[in-house]
C-alpha cells in the first residue's frame, strides 16, 4: 500500500493510494455512530470511507501532517475527534452453547447507521460455521460478514497481525496502519475491547480509532457508539 499527497486544496483533503486519487471532505462528518454515517449515506456527492481509506486518511494527519492536513480544525483527528468506522462488530460470549463461534467476532458493514441505532439489541449470531470461507489471514467470510476466531483478535495491543484490525481494513491495511503508528512515535497501541468471559449474551459495539494522546493510537472496539465525540469520513466521487 503506497500512499502519496498533491498540492493543497481548500474543500477536501487529498491523497493517493497505490496511485488512485482519492479526495476526502473536510471537515468530516461528527456524531454519534448512527448520526454519523446516516448523514454521509444521504450525500450522494460522496460515498463512505471504508478499510485502506481511513487508514490512509490517519496517515494524512498522523505522519504526513502537511498543507490541509495540518489543520485540525478542518482534518478533526486526532486531536479533536475519533475516526469511526463504518462497521458495526458483535462479540459473542465465551461459552460453549456457542461452539466455534465463542469468543469470536462477528464484523457487519454498517453504512447508513441504521445497526448502530440498535446497539443494545441482540446480532444475529450463526449457530455455527460451516459454509464460511477462511481468507489467508484465517479469517472467515460468508454473504459479506466477517467472523474472527478469540485467538485472532483478544490481545492487549494490537498489531498488523490482529484479526479484528484486518477484518476492519484489510491485510495492506493492518499493516499500514503499523508502519503509520511506527512513524507517528505512537508505539503505545492498546486494543478497547469487550471481554468475551464476562458476557452472557451477544453484545454489539462499534469500532474507531483514536489518537488524542500523543505516543498511542488506540484501535477502539468497545464504543457503544452513543457520543458525539467520534467523526466519519466521505471520499467524493
Amino acid at each position: 500500500m503506497n500512499i502519496t499527497y498533491p498540492a493543497k486544496e481548500a474543500d477536501f483533503a487529498e491523497l493517493a493510494i497505490d496511485g488512485k486519487p482519492v479526495r476526502f471532505r473536510i471537515p468530516p462528518a461528527i456524531g454519534t455512530h448512527s448520526e454519523v454515517f446516516q448523514a454521509l449515506s444521504v450525500d450522494k456527492t460522496l460515498k463512505i470511507a471504508r478499510g485502506k481509506e481511513i487508514v490512509a486518511y490517519a496517515h494524512g494527519a498522523l505522519v504526513y501532517k502537511k498543507n490541509e492536513w495540518a489543520d485540525q480544525k478542518r482534518i478533526r483527528f486526532p486531536t479533536l475527534n475519533y475516526l469511526r468506522f463504518p462497521e458495526v462488530l458483535t462479540i459473542v460470549p465465551m461459552r460453549k452453547e456457542f461452539g466455534d463461534l465463542e469468543g469470536g467476532m462477528l464484523i457487519d458493514s454498517d453504512l447508513e447507521g441504521q445497526i448502530g441505532q440498535g446497539i443494545n439489541r441482540q446480532t444475529e449470531v450463526p449457530k455455527d460455521l460451516i459454509g464460511w470461507t477462511e481468507t489467508p489471514s484465517k479469517l472467515l467470510v460468508k454473504d459479506k460478514r466477517i467472523f474472527v476466531p478469540f485467538n485472532l483478535w483478544y490481545t492487549d495491543e494490537w498489531n498488523e497481525r490482529n484479526g479484528a484490525l484486518i477484518g476492519l481494513v484489510g491485510e495492506d491495511g493492518a499493516e499500514m496502519q503499523a508502519k503509520t503508528a511506527k512513524d507517528s512515535g505512537r508505539n503505545y497501541k492498546p486494543l478497547w475491547k469487550v471481554n468475551p468471559k464476562e458476557i452472557t449474551s451477544p453484545e454489539r459495539r462499534v469500532p474507531g480509532l483514536g489518537g488524542y494522546d500523543d505516543g498511542r493510537l488506540d484501535l477502539v472496539c468497545n464504543d457503544n457508539g452513543y457520543d458525539r465525540d467520534g467523526c466519519g469520513v466521505g471520499v467524493l466521487v
